[in-house]
């Protein structure tokens, strides 16, 4: 398969071509034929004079959660905002807001991804962890409180962050698709919401 890949210094304005460099990378991955590293010191000399990343991913923190990787994507391609729960806080706002008026990323992925101990843990309603942590389960947990499985919660949590994402006044004056998607931790698979 002899996809086409995304140049750094090419702007991508359509959201739609940007999600089928994404879903194409994640075939990729899980295939086990990832694109060849071999032009990273040309993507870095021409990324060093601007960024134009076609998609702006908030996703988790966790180790094995990983976008770049797990998307098949290179230097430059993806604008990646982390943290635990990939929680729509107000850092993570600013950051897609940057992404998508200021660089130009039509597209914003929020991907959750299984046995995400955030989640989890909001879902167990674990109380007396330290106040920042704790501030972040309860963000979380508000959005997760009437599912009955923790399954259930990555996924309710996904789509409460696209929504705040899809409600917020820069994303939707400069028309930024905004969809959800979940990430598989043991088979690599990615699978994105309707």
């Amino acid at each position: 398969m002899s996809a086409k890949l995304h140049a750094p210094d090419e702007q991508i304005k359509d959201p739609q071509v940007a999600l089928t460099f994404l879903k194409e990378g994640n075939e990729r991955f899980v295939s086990g034929n990832t694109i060849p590293r071999n032009t990273n010191l040309q993507d870095i000399k021409v990324t060093s004079e601007g960024q134009k990343p076609f998609a702006a991913i908030l996703t988790c923190a966790d180790s094995r959660v990983a976008p770049e990787l797990y998307f098949d994507q290179k230097i430059g391609d993806v604008f990646i905002v982390r943290n635990a729960g990939n929680y729509a806080d107000l850092e993570a706002l600013g950051s897609i807001e940057f992404a998508t008026k200021h660089l130009g990323a039509p597209l914003v992925v929020v991907v959750g991804h299984s046995k995400c101990g955030a989640v989890f843990t909001s879902h167990d309603k674990v109380t007396g962890l330290s106040e920042n942590l704790q501030t972040v389960l309860d963000n979380i947990r508000v959005n997760i409180e009437s599912c009955a499985s923790k399954e259930e919660a990555v996924t309710a949590n996904v789509k409460a962050q696209v929504e705040t994402l899809k409600n917020n006044p820069v994303i939707k004056e400069v028309g930024a698709l905004v969809v959800g998607a979940e990430y598989d931790i043991a088979t690599g698979k990615v699978s994105f919401h309707n």
